[in-house]
C-alpha cells in the first residue's frame, strides 16, 4: 500500500488511546525478561510471549524514529493467550518463542489434551521491518480445528509521551484502512507529518476487522501450517528502507552484518564460557545500537528510552569500547562534530562550540513542543569529546581524524572558557535556560540528583566535581595533542590552565574531615558535603595527587559506598540515601567502570578487580548476562540477587561497555599508536579467570594477539602475533 493515499479518503476519528501516563498511572516495573530486538533507531520490545501487551504499556512497542508505530500486538488461539514454553533471542535481531495451547475444545466437544499443538513464533527485525511468523504443528492423533487471532493497534505516541510527558493537544488519528490481507493505521501529527503502520498478513485472513486478523484453521496430525505478518513503519518525512525483502533474507542480512562487525572487532576467549557469553552479548549490543549518520555510525544510548544520538552517553560508550573496535570512537567523534553548537539558543540550551546532549526526530520535537532537535543541555559532553579525541588518537594514530576535528576541538575549548564558566570563578557550571530542558545537566540528571545533606535540593548554577576533572583532563590531553601537531603556544597555555584548575579545585572541593571531595558547589558556592560516586571519576583524570587518589580509593571500599554488587551513587550513611532511586543510592555499571578504570590507572588493582567480579556476578542474574542501565543499591547478602530498578534500560550502551573498560584497565593495556607502541603494565586477571586470549586487537595499523595467563598471584602476558605495521609491545611489571 502506498503512503501517498489521498487523505480525503481517510476517515478522521477521535484518538482511541489514553495518554500513557494516564492509562498506566501505577506503573509495574519493566520486566527484566522482556524480549528486545534492535536495528539502530528502530526497536521492538515485547513480553516473553512476543506480544506487545498490555496495549499501550510504556515498556513495550514497536518504535521507529522516536515514535511508537505499534502499541498493541496480541496472539490468541480460540480466544486465549498461548502458554509460553521458552523464549530466547539471537543477538538483537531475532527472537524464538516456543508456545503451546492450554485446554482448547475440539469441534466434536471433547477436550484436546495440553501440549499437543506446538507453536513456534519467530520474530525478526531488520531494515525497519518487523516480521512475525507462526508455525503450528499438530502432535495429536486426530485433526485439530481452532481459530487464530492477531490483534493490532498503533497509537503513534512520541517517545517523550511514552516516558510520561503529557500533551494537551494531539494530532489526527484516522480509521484503519483494510484490504483482504492488510491493516494500515494512519496518523497526521501536529508537525504535519503523516505516519503509517502497515500490517500485511499471509496467507490472507479468513476474516479481517479494524484491528484484527482471524484465521479458522484445520490441522491434520503431524502437519504444519504457517502464518506470517510483516509490519512496516513509514512517514512522508522519512520513507521506509524496507524494499522487497522477506524474513529469511532479512535474517540472512542481519547475520552477515553482525559477522562482519565481529570479524573487524577484537576477539576475547577465556576458560570461563559464561564470561565469554557476557562479553559476546556486549559485542552484539554495540553492533545493534549503532545509528547511521552520513557515512558514519554513532552509538545510541539505549533501549527503550534512549534509542538516538547522545553526546555524553555515546562518548563514554565509545571510550569504553576502544579495546573492542576504535572505529566506533572515530565515527562518534565525527558525528558529534557535525552537530556541534554554532549559535546561542536558550530554547535548545545551545552555545557555540558546545557538544549536543540528545537529538530527537519525533513529533513533539518537530512541532516545537520539546527542544530536542538537537538539544545541548549537557555540561560534560564537551570536555568528554576532547578526552575521547585524544584517547582515540592513542589507539588509532589517525592523523587525518585529528586534523579534521582540530577546528571543532578548538571551538570546544573556547566553549569551556567563554560559556562553561558561567560566573567567572574558574569552574565549569551548568544552568538550564530552556523551560523544557533538563534541570540537572551532569550524568546524574534527575531533578533530585544533587542535594545537600539536609535534603535541600541544590540551586543552580552547579559546579560538579567530576566535570572539573573532565575539564582538567581535556586541557591536559589537548595540550599534548596540540604540541604533537605543532601548536606549542596553545599547548603551553592549556597546560598552565590545567595546573591552575587543579589547585583551585582542591581548595574548593576537598573536605578534610571526610577525607573526600564534595559532590558539587551550589549557586552560593557551598559544597554539597555528601559522599557520592562523583569523585571516583576524578581518578581517571590526572588532576589528583597520588595521596588524594589513595584516599579517594580507600573511601570507596567502605561498606556505605560498596553495596556488594558495585559502588553506589550515594553512600548508605547519607540521610538522603535511597537505594531505589535513580541517582541517590543505586548502582550504575558505567559509573563503576569509570571509577575502576581510574583506580587501575593509579595502580589500585584490587578494588578494580573486586568490582569487575561483582558486576560479572550481577550480570549472571539478567537475560543473556546483560548488565542493565542500573539496579538498586540494596546491600548484598548471602544468596541475594541484585534488586532490579523498575524502568532500567536494557541494553544500555555504557552498561554494555562497562566490563570491556574494566577488563582493559586491569590488564594494563595502554596503547601509544602514534609511537607504534603497546604497553602492558602490571596485568592482572581476576581469580576466576585462568587465561584470556585476545586476538585482532587494533593498535594503529597493527593487529595484535595477546595471551594472558594467571599463575598463582601473577598474571603473565605473551605476545602471540602482530599483523600489519610493526609494533613494539612492552610488558612491564613495576611492582
Amino acid at each position: 500500500m502506498s503512503l501517498l493515499i489521498d487523505e480525503k479518503e481517510l476517515v478522521p476519528i477521535p484518538s482511541p488511546h489514553l495518554e500513557p501516563r494516564i492509562a498506566f498511572q501505577s506503573l509495574e516495573p519493566r520486566k527484566v525478561n522482556n524480549l528486545t530486538l534492535i536495528d539502530g533507531k528502530t526497536f521492538l520490545s515485547t513480553i516473553v510471549a512476543g506480544d506487545i501487551a498490555p496495549a499501550g504499556a510504556p515498556d513495550v512497542g514497536f518504535f521507529h524514529q522516536d515514535t511508537r508505530f505499534l502499541s498493541h500486538l496480541e496472539f490468541r488461539i480460540d480466544g486465549h493467550r498461548a502458554v509460553v514454553l521458552s523464549s530466547s533471542t539471537e543477538r538483537t535481531f531475532s527472537s524464538q518463542i516456543e508456545l503451546t495451547t492450554g485446554n482448547i475444545t475440539l469441534r466434536d466437544s471433547f477436550d484436546l489434551p495440553e501440549n499437543t499443538v506446538h507453536i513456534r513464533r519467530e520474530q525478526v527485525l531488520g531494515s525497519d521491518v518487523f516480521f512475525d511468523c507462526f508455525t503450528f504443528e499438530n502432535f495429536n492423533q486426530t485433526p485439530v480445528e481452532f481459530t487464530v487471532e492477531l490483534l493490532y493497534d498503533a497509537d503513534f505516541v512520541d517517545v517523550f509521551q511514552v516516558r510520561g510527558v503529557a500533551r494537551a493537544v494531539q494530532g489526527q488519528h484516522f480509521q484503519p484502512v483494510l484490504t483482504e490481507s492488510s491493516i494500515c493505521f494512519y496518523y497526521r501529527g501536529r508537525d504535519s507529518v503523516m505516519r503509517k503502520t502497515l500490517v500485511e498478513m499471509s496467507p490472507k485472513p479468513d476474516e479481517i476487522e479494524a484491528r484484527v486478523g482471524r484465521w479458522h484453521l484445520k490441522l491434520e496430525p503431524l502437519k504444519r501450517i504457517q502464518i506470517e505478518a510483516r509490519v512496516t513503519p513509514a512517514s512522508n518525512r522519512v520513507p521506509s528502507r524496507n524494499a522487497a525483502i522477506n524474513m529469511e533474507r532479512t535474517l540472512e542480512q542481519r547475520r552477515h552484518a553482525f559477522n562482519e562487525w565481529e570479524r573487524r572487532s577484537t576477539h576475547f576467549k577465556t576458560n570461563n564460557e559464561v564470561f565469554d557469553a557476557a562479553l559476546n552479548t556486549g559485542i552484539g549490543d554495540f553492533h545493534a545500537l549503532q545509528v547511521p549518520n552520513g557515512n558514519e555510525h554513532i552509538i545510541a544510548a539505549g533501549i527503550p528510552w534512549f534509542a538516538t544520538i547522545f553526546g555524553r552517553d555515546s562518548i563514554i560508550a565509545a571510550y569504553q569500547s576502544l579495546c573492542l573496535n576504535p572505529q566506533l570512537a572515530v565515527d562518534t567523534l565525527r558525528v558529534l562534530a557535525r552537530y556541534q553548537g554554532t549559535r546561542d539558543s536558550a530554547w535548545q540550551d545551545e552555545e557555540p562550540g558546545k557538544i549536543l546532549h540528545e537529538y530527537r526526530e519525533g513529533e513533539m520535537t518537530l512541532c516545537g513542543e520539546m527542544p530536542f532537535g538537537p538539544y545541548y543541555g549537557s555540561v560534560d559532553a564537551t570536555p568528554l569529546f576532547l578526552i575521547l579525541l585524544s584517547e582515540a588518537y592513542n589507539w588509532t594514530a589517525d592523523d587525518q581524524l585529528v586534523r579534521d576535528l582540530l577546528p571543532a576541538a578548538m571551538r570546544a575549548l573556547e566553549w569551556l572558557d567563554r560559556y562553561g564558566d558561567r560566573d567567572g570563578d574558574g569552574f565549569v557550571e551548568y544552568q538550564r535556560r530552556s523551560p523544557k530542558g533538563l534541570i540537572n545537566q551532569g550524568w546524574k540528571d534527575s531533578w533530585d540528583a544533587n542535594m545537600h545533606r539536609d535534603g535541600k535540593v541544590a540551586e543552580t548554577p552547579i559546579a560538579l566535581c567530576e566535570v572539573q576533572g573532565y575539564v582538567y583532563e581535556a586541557k591536559y590531553r589537548m595540550s599534548s595533542l596540540l604540541r604533537t601537531f605543532g601548536d606549542t603556544g596553545t599547548a603551553d597555555r592549556l597546560r598552565r590552565e590545567a595546573t591552575e584548575l587543579a589547585k583551585r579545585f582542591d581548595k574548593a572541593f576537598w573536605m578534610p574531615d571526610e577525607g573526600f571531595y564534595a559532590m558539587a558547589l551550589d549557586a552560593e558556592k557551598k559544597p554539597l558535603r555528601v559522599i557520592s560516586s562523583n569523585p571516583g571519576h576524578l581518578l581517571f583524570t590526572r588532576m589528583l595527587s597520588r595521596e588524594r587518589a589513595r584516599m579517594v580509593t580507600q573511601r570507596f571500599m567502605q561498606d556505605d559506598l560498596y553495596s556488594g554488587w558495585g559502588w553506589r551513587t550515594l553512600a548508605m550513611s547519607e540521610r538522603i540515601f535511597n537505594p531505589l532511586s535513580y541517582h541517590r543510592g543505586s548502582v550504575w555499571p558505567h559509573d563503576n567502570s569509570l571509577i575502576a578504570h581510574g583506580m587501575a590507572l593509579n595502580e589500585y588493582r584490587e578494588p578494580a578487580l573486586q568490582v569487575l567480579t561483582s558486576l560479572y556476578q550481577a550480570a549472571l542474574e539478567f537475560r543473556d548476562y546483560r548488565l542493565p542501565e542500573l539496579f538498586c543499591g540494596v546491600q548484598r547478602r548471602i544468596n541475594d540477587e541484585p534488586v532490579h530498578y523498575p524502568v532500567s534500560c536494557s541494553p544500555q550502551a555504557w552498561a554494555s561497555g562497562a566490563m570491556f573498560l574494566i577488563l582493559t584497565s586491569v590488564l594494563g593495556i595502554r596503547p601509544s599508536a602514534q609511537r607504534k607502541e603497546l604497553n602492558i603494565v602490571n596485568p592482572e586477571l581476576p581469580d576466576w579467570l585462568d587465561h584470556l586470549h585476545v586476538r585482532n586487537l587494533r593498535i594503529g595499523n597493527s593487529r595484535v594477539g595477546l595471551d594472558f595467563t594467571r599463575g598463582g598471584t601473577r598474571t603473565f602476558c605473551n605476545v602471540v602475533d602482530v599483523e600489519g605495521d610493526k609494533l613494539l609491545v612492552n610488558v612491564a611489571f613495576k611492582r
